[in-house]
């Protein structure tokens, strides 16, 4: 999902999934999340961590309306940008793309929470 804020923002630094580099088991630096009221699952999180190379790493994990998606954190996915807001801002992007086909209560609490990160 592209908008006028992406340009504002630094692209992404895609690199190829590679196994091998794997995922962040330990503490992530910063997790953002949007609580369940009753389930033990977030309905949304987002998970930010510096690379040892000073790249920012994220991920998007979301349960919406009897389904979801998600992923743990780490070099492995590709996934990194230049700066901490920048992999905020495409996280948020990830997430509001990923629920583009969600059109109930859960997704929308779920979108307007994310806009609210922006």
């Amino acid at each position: 999902m592209t908008d006028l804020l992406d340009l504002m923002r630094e692209p992404p630094v895609k690199r190829p999934i590679f196994d091998a580099l794997g995922v962040i088991h330990g503490d992530v630096d910063e997790t953002l999340r949007l609580e369940h009221p009753r389930m033990a699952w977030d309905r949304a999180r987002i998970e930010l961590h510096r690379h040892v190379d000073g790249l920012w790493m994220w991920s998007v994990s979301f349960h919406a309306d009897g389904g979801g998606s998600g992923y743990r954190i780490g070099p492995k996915w590709g996934r990194f940008a230049k700066s901490r807001d920048d992999a905020l801002h495409w996280a948020i992007d990830e997430l509001l793309t990923r629920l583009d086909r969600c059109e109930r209560k859960d997704a929308e609490l779920i979108r307007a929470w994310a806009r609210g990160l922006a």
